[in-house]
């Protein structure tokens, strides 16, 4: 990651508050310089990029990450209102890479959630390619290259637990972004 390393982020989780408060001042101007960063790509990416660097998905917990051949398909439940389902499907340029980020990550069996990440566009050969790299809380990074992403927003209908019963009226419509 550029903008945000594993090391800032232990200084900002320092039990020294002098260590903590400085690196939460770094932390900060790392956030000022990324907002920058994607302000500059935003003028060459398509609406739908530019919609998908717009979601606010800290915090959000993880539901589920597959494969299907050349895609990857994270499934996340923002914890914002209005608690979207974000159904993310990444058409990949290279296999995802997954890399400790923490000293001491933990493990998958227990549930995480989408921390931060960093977005970035590329010239390859004739192309472009996106990059993102995701930090689960969980002490994970994702690094992913794809070619694009599809963002499906869905309100979530019956609850995951099955305790409650389906609703009688039809769920709101998903939207694509």
């Amino acid at each position: 990651m550029k903008f945000f390393t594993a090391e800032l982020l232990e200084r900002y989780n320092a039990d020294d508050p002098a260590t903590a408060s400085a690196a939460g001042a770094e932390w900060e101007a790392a956030s000022e310089r990324y907002a920058q960063h994607l302000q500059v790509l935003e003028p060459e990416l398509p609406a739908h990029l530019r919609e998908f660097n717009a979601l606010l998905l800290h915090d959000a917990v993880v539901q589920a990450l597959a494969r299907d051949g050349r895609q990857l398909i994270m499934v996340l439940k923002k914890d914002i209102p209005p608690q979207d389902l974000v159904i993310l499907c990444y058409d990949l340029v290279d296999e995802p890479v997954v890399v400790p980020f923490a000293r001491h990550p933990g493990d998958w069996q227990k549930p995480t959630r989408f921390d931060f990440d960093e977005f970035d566009r590329i010239q390859e050969g004739e192309g472009r390619v996106c990059t993102q790299a995701i930090v689960f809380a969980n002490g994970w990074e994702l690094r992913l290259r794809f070619r694009d992403v599809r963002v499906t927003l869905a309100e979530p209908w019956v609850p995951a637990n099955g305790k409650a019963t389906a609703p009688v009226a039809p769920p709101a419509a998903s939207r694509t972004v």
